[in-house]
C-alpha cells in the first residue's frame, strides 16, 4: 500500500522516542503474526499512543484523515437505519461497548492515523533501523511458517501447550496460516529493502517462503494477492508514471462497479458457470455476493446500514467476503464512494511518487494492489486487526522511503541468482 508524498511539508524531527517507538513495532509485527494476528489492533493503537509526543499534523496530511473521517462519521450515521443498531441501553460494560462497530472506527482512526503520521517524523537513520529489523525478521518468520506449515504445525502446537491449551493440529495449521496475509502485505516493502541491503539470497527466502507456506496452507487470497500484486509492481516499475495513472484507474473500477459486475455475470450465465468450476469455499462466495449484490438494489444509495451484513443468517455468514460489496450493501453508494476516493488517493501517491523513484513506486502499487485483492476475498472490512495491519503495511512502505538509499543492485542480484 502506498505512502503518498504527504510528508515532504515536514522535516523530518528522527526523535530517539519515535526510533523506539518504531523498533517496538516492527519487532511485534512478526511475533504477532505468528502467534496472534488479531493482535495487530492493539499493537497499532499502542504505537498511536506512545507516537503522540512526535505526532505533527500537516496540511498535507489532511486530505487521508478527513476522508477516513468522513466514512466512519457515515457508518455512524448509517446505524440510526441498521438491523443491526444496538440500544445504547443494553450497554453495561466494555464487553458490551466492544460491539459498537462505529465507535471502534473512530477510536482506530485516531490511534492508526497518529502512528502512520507520526512515524513520518523519523530520521533516515531511524527509519533505516526499523526497516533493516523489520526485513530481516519477516525473512525469519517466511522460513517459520515454511517449516511448521510443512511439518504439520508442531512448533506452534508446541508454543501453544506452554501456556496451558493445547491445539489441534488442524487447528493450529488454520492458526499458521494466518501469517501469510502478513508476509503477503509486507512482502513489498520488505523485498525492496533487502534489495537495497544486497540480499538476493533473503530475498529468495522470503518469495518461497511466502509462496510455499501459502500453497501449503490453502491461503488461495494470498497467492492470488501477491500474483495481482506482481502485476502492479511490473506496471508501475517498467511504465512508471503511465502505469501509476492505470493503477488508479484500476484501484476505482472495482469501487464503482462491483456490484454491476456481479449482477451482469447472473444475468450472462457467467456466475452459473463459475459454480460448476470451483471448490466448496468459492462456491460459497459466489452465493454470497450474488446475495448482496441483489439487496444493494433496495437501498443503493444510503445501504442497509453498518454491520447490516450480520443479519442475513446464513445467506451472509458474518461478511461479504468482499470489501468492496460489504461497503455497498452496509453503506450504500455514499460509503463505497468514500472508500474508493480514499484508496484512489492512495493510488494517486503512487503516480507522485513514480516521478522520483519507480522502485518505491512499485512497492507502494504491489502493496496497495495486495491489500485490496485480499479485502476482496477473504475479511470483513471492519476488522480491526485487518484495518490495522493495513496501517502497518503504510508505515512499512514509509519507512523504505524515509530510508535514503536509491534503487541499485538488489533485484538484479536476485534476478541472476534464481
Amino acid at each position: 500500500m502506498t505512502v503518498s508524498e504527504t510528508a515532504d511539508a515536514a522535516a523530518p524531527r528522527g526523535t530517539p522516542w519515535l526510533g523506539g517507538v518504531a523498533i517496538f513495532l516492527v519487532v511485534m509485527t512478526p511475533l504477532l503474526a505468528y502467534l496472534a494476528p488479531l493482535g495487530f489492533a492493539p499493537l497499532m493503537a499502542l504505537v498511536g499512543l506512545l507516537a503522540l509526543p512526535g505526532l505533527r499534523l500537516t496540511r498535507a496530511a489532511a486530505p487521508p484523515l478527513l476522508i477516513l473521517l468522513a466514512l466512519a462519521l457515515w457508518a455512524l450515521v448509517s446505524m440510526s437505519w441498521s438491523p443491526a443498531a444496538i440500544d445504547p441501553a443494553t450497554l453495561k460494560d466494555y464487553g458490551d461497548i466492544e460491539k459498537l462497530t462505529a465507535v471502534k472506527l473512530l477510536l482506530q482512526l485516531a490511534t492508526y492515523g497518529a502512528a502512520a503520521v507520526a512515524l513520518r517524523g523519523l530520521s533516515e537513520a531511524g527509519a533505516g533501523r526499523a526497516g533493516t529489523i523489520l526485513a530481516y525478521a519477516m525473512v525469519g518468520l517466511a522460513v517459520l511458517v515454511t517449516v511448521d506449515a510443512a511439518t504439520g504445525a508442531p512448533i506452534y502446537q508446541a508454543l501453544h501447550a506452554v501456556t496451558g491449551e493445547p491445539i489441534r493440529p488442524d487447528v493450529a495449521l488454520v492458526k499458521v496460516s494466518l501469517a501469510t496475509y502478513a508476509l503477503a502485505l509486507l512482502f513489498w516493502p520488505v523485498s525492496l529493502i533487502l534489495s537495497r541491503r544486497r540480499a538476493p539470497r533473503a530475498i529468495l527466502l522470503l518469495v518461497v517462503g511466502t509462496v510455499v507456506t501459502s500453497k501449503l496452507v490453502s491461503s488461495d487470497a494470498c497467492l492470488v494477492a501477491l500474483a495481482a500484486g506482481g502485476l502492479a509492481w511490473m506496471l508501475v516499475r517498467y511504465a512508471g508514471r503511465t502505469g501509476a495513472k492505470v493503477l488508479v484507474v484500476l484501484v476505482a473500477v472495482p469501487f464503482v462497479l462491483a456490484p454491476l459486475a456481479v449482477l451482469a455475470g447472473v444475468e450472462t450465465g457467467v456466475v452459473a458457470w463459475l459454480h460448476k468450476l470451483v471448490p466448496a469455499s468459492w462456491d460459497a462466495r459466489l452465493n454470497i455476493w450474488t446475495f448482496a449484490a441483489d439487496h444493494i438494489q433496495v437501498h443503493p444509495f444510503r445501504g442497509w446500514g453498518l454491520d447490516a451484513s450480520r443479519t442475513f443468517g446464513l445467506a451472509i455468514p458474518l461478511h461479504t467476503h468482499n470489501a468492496q460489496l460489504q461497503l455497498w450493501l452496509e453503506l450504500g453508494a455514499v460509503g463505497a464512494a468514500l472508500a474508493g476516493v480514499f484508496f484512489c488517493w492512495l493510488a494517486y501517491g503512487v503516480v507522485r511518487i513514480s516521478e522520483r523513484s519507480r522502485g518505491e513506486a512499485a512497492m507502494a502499487a504491489g502493496a496497495l494492489v495486495s491489500y485490496l485483492v485480499i479485502g476482496a476475498l477473504s475479511f470483513g472490512v471492519w476488522q480491526e486487526w485487518w484495518l490495522g495491519l493495513g496501517a502497518l503495511t503504510l508505515i512499512a512502505c514509509d519507512l523504505v522511503r524515509r530510508m535514503g538509499v536509491p534503487d541499485e543492485g538488489g533485484w538484479d542480484e536476485f534476478t541472476s541468482l534464481t
